[in-house]
């Protein structure tokens, strides 16, 4: 077992009284990562971007070795992109569509997938139907199960979605039997890094997961993995790169067969270097033990909320919650957001702008968001709430 200090390894910017509750919306980079993009940087200042990058070809490689493993496919079915809903766009585009097919899509799935979902979907005449939700908030599985039919062509969901730290069973729903022609899409941006989630367990046919969230990479850094389905089925990418192929005399362009078909040749070898080195940081730790330590410390921040007069906190934190939510009766979402940020903690908010389905269907407009992480004590959650505290009481 990793020690609680070796676990705690502590993030590039430590110090003073800054506090990080966000991982949700960026986790904060460790040392590690912050000296790998910074030392790629020097050389590029020194040699130019280009011979840099072909000095660091072996390492960059690597990051897509470790990228493939981490998702449970082969390298050869992994593609990186600056953004993860821009990955899940660009499949989303390629894949053929017509009148009269059905997109199913859960409510809770990330606002950037449902939005192209609906504008795609009803360019040719598609139809778009969300996916049957419990009384707690989870997918139902058996009632999807009876939504799918010879017309789907595709099937979303997020593993965990944004507005909710609760997760979805995704491996259930990749289970359920579906037409050859389905696609099904995984949005793992709040899974990836901290649980075991991998595209052959859900029975995905497309998964993204950005860096900058549970794995602590830089921002501008994504990855999608890729089912041998999905590479036939994408066939054609709306978009390419001359890196995605070939240009053939007559000027028609021949595609890769592999998935960097969907990749651009402009990339940030930096970033790309410091998504490396988060991943070596993630194995260093050990997922395992990034679960075990952010369970204990959601059960100390779900315990110290409920103690808060008017609150509500929307996740049961013992049923393997990604991170919490919450409501106060009489304070504002975005005024808890603020009052925490003059006092240097950095906590979130989730609104109808990103989670429209999800929070009208709840009957919200605007919940806070808290995740905690592995640089996260006790201490740190015990401050927040004690804050949180002085607020609510001042109000």
């Amino acid at each position: 077992m990793i020690s609680r200090e070796s676990l705690r390894d502590p993030p590039a910017a430590e110090g003073g009284t800054f506090m990080h509750l966000n991982a949700a919306g960026a986790g904060l980079m460790p040392a590690s990562v912050v000296a790998a993009i910074k030392s790629h940087l020097d050389i590029e200042a020194r040699r130019g971007a280009h011979w840099a990058a072909a000095d660091a070809r072996g390492a960059i490689e690597e990051t897509r070795v470790l990228a493939a493993r981490l998702m449970g496919v082969a390298p050869t079915h992994l593609a990186f992109g600056e953004q993860a809903s821009r990955l899940w766009a660009l499949a989303l585009a390629s894949m053929p569509l017509r009148r009269g097919d059905r997109i199913l899509i859960a409510r809770n799935d990330w606002g950037g997938n449902i939005l192209n979902a609906v504008r795609r979907a009803a360019a040719v005449g598609a139809e778009v139907v969300r996916l049957p939700m419990t009384g707690a908030g989870r997918i139902d599985i058996e009632q999807a199960a009876a939504l799918i039919d010879e017309r789907t062509v595709a099937i979303c969901a997020s593993a965990v979605a944004s507005s909710s730290g609760m997760r979805q069973p995704v491996e259930a729903l990749g289970a359920l039997s579906r037409p050859d022609t389905c696609l099904y899409f995984v949005d793992g941006a709040q899974a990836i890094g901290q649980f075991e989630l991998t595209l052959p367990a859900a029975s995905a046919d497309i998964m993204v997961a950005p860096g900058r969230k549970w794995l602590r990479a830089g921002r501008g850094q994504a990855m999608m993995a890729l089912s041998d389905r999905a590479l036939h089925r994408l066939a054609r990418p709306i978009i390419v790169d001359q890196s995605a192929g070939t240009w053939r005399p007559d000027d028609s362009f021949l595609s890769r067969e592999d998935a960097r078909r969907f990749e651009a040749w402009e990339f940030s070898a930096a970033g790309r270097l410091g998504l490396r080195a988060s991943f070596q940081e993630l194995d260093r730790i050990g997922l395992a033990n990034v679960r075990a330590h952010n369970t204990e410390k959601l059960r100390c921040l779900g315990a110290n909320l409920r103690g808060v007069p008017g609150l509500t906190v929307f996740e049961d934190e013992e049923a393997g919650a990604a991170f919490l939510t919450f409501q106060h009766a009489s304070v504002p979402a975005d005024d808890i957001v603020g009052e925490m940020a003059m006092r240097g903690i950095a906590i979130a908010s989730v609104g109808l702008d990103h989670a429209r389905w999800e929070l009208e269907a709840r009957g919200l407009e605007r919940i806070v968001r808290v995740a905690p992480h592995v640089y996260s004590s006790d201490d740190d959650i015990g401050r927040f709430t004690e804050e949180l505290g002085r607020l609510v009481k001042r109000v």
